[in-house]
């Protein structure tokens, strides 16, 4: 299983703030104190970030770090709201820059990735929310072998909570879940998990990109503004999957997702936790099949026989 980059943070007890932004950014963390600090001995992680009163305490352990390693200054007063929050998404810019680097890792990995995407013979978009993650769960654990297909999952969540989702893919072992921040690719048997902090745009060359904007609704990540934004991928999503959720996100999306030529499915509204979302999308005419999450993963391994290679 995988989910976004993970970054030590080397801080005192005034920095458990900025630590919980950084996880509600997408990304998990490693905090160490410095006075438990180790030269030479500190976890693997992708990069670091030092943030503490007196630098010096550090400087050793630090010398050792072979990452990148951002050393802060100049903390404003958490009280400063403005400053603060400004404070923290230059920071969290550095981390998706950095983040995006990890993806590119030399011509040799981008070149694998490519052939991975040339694989991918359709993209199926997974959407839910009160009782989602369990449907989906259910879904993927009925699958006898990996489809060449790519998912991408939004799920309405808090985003100090999204890294719970890579369970999804728990009911199956041979999946493989990201949370979708920074620079990821589209392949086959990968499970891409919309951020709840952030929109996503997608490239031809089936590159995924987070943009750090605001979805702009109470509920995140916006299922609506995910399922327009991919409407006009080329090609087209094959299918799009609503499971148990409460409300309507979602309705505009399906509309347009329809229009290119995009399948709709919806969990069987009997069998939902909160049956509001799969029955609006019905109400409206746009589904074309409709069965408990293990049955719509039993008639996914018909649609696509051929196990990814």
């Amino acid at each position: 299983m995988q989910t976004g980059p993970t970054i030590g943070i080397i801080c005192d007890h005034s920095s458990l703030l900025l630590a919980g932004r950084i996880i509600g950014a997408g990304y998990r963390i490693v905090r160490v104190s410095p006075d438990k600090l180790v030269p030479g001995k500190l976890a693997d992680t992708d990069a670091w970030v030092v943030d503490c009163a007196d630098h010096t305490l550090v400087a050793d352990a630090v010398a050792w770090i072979e990452q990148e390693v951002l050393v802060l200054s100049n903390r404003p007063d958490p009280s400063d709201q403005l400053n603060y929050s400004s404070w923290c998404k230059r920071i969290i810019h550095t981390l998706d820059k950095w983040s995006a680097d990890f993806w590119h890792a030399g011509n040799a990995q981008t070149v694998s990735v490519l052939e991975a995407y040339a694989e991918v013979e359709a993209v199926w978009i997974l959407a839910g929310s009160t009782g989602g993650v369990n449907a989906a769960s259910e879904f993927f654990g009925a699958f006898t072998h990996i489809p060449p297909v790519a998912f991408v999952y939004a799920q309405h969540i808090q985003a100090n909570q999204q890294s719970m989702l890579t369970a999804v893919g728990h009911s199956n072992p041979n999946l493989c879940c990201s949370l979708a921040v920074g620079r990821h690719w589209l392949n086959p048997g990968h499970v891409l998990i919309v951020p709840a902090a952030c929109r996503l745009e997608f490239s031809k060359q089936g590159e995924v990109f987070s943009v750090r904007d605001q979805w702009g609704t109470a509920e995140t990540p916006n299922i609506n503004q995910l399922m327009l934004t991919m409407s006009g991928m080329s090609p087209s999503p094959a299918g799009a999957i609503i499971f148990s959720g409460a409300g309507k996100d979602g309705s505009e999306g399906l509309r347009a997702l329809q229009a290119v030529g995009t399948r709709i499915w919806v969990q069987d509204p009997s069998s939902a936790v909160s049956p509001s979302m799969p029955q609006n999308a019905i109400d409206l005419g746009l589904v074309a099949h409709s069965a408990t999450p293990g049955e719509l993963g039993a008639e996914f391994m018909r649609l696509y026989p051929r196990m990814s290679p």
